[in-house]
């Protein structure tokens, strides 16, 4: 992924909505953003085959 272990944790680990897809804190329970309760986590791999 990134060239630093502090670069992957700055942009991997974090929850993304699953209605608005704001990215939010990995302790958050509903976003920030629109306030649904439905977060996931981020994906830590790439989705290209």
């Amino acid at each position: 992924m990134a060239r630093f272990k502090e670069a992957d944790e700055r942009l991997l680990n974090k929850k993304v909505c699953l209605s608005c897809y704001a990215r939010n804190a990995v302790k958050a329970t509903r976003c920030r953003k629109c306030g649904y309760t439905s977060l996931r986590l981020k994906a830590k791999e790439s989705r290209k085959a």
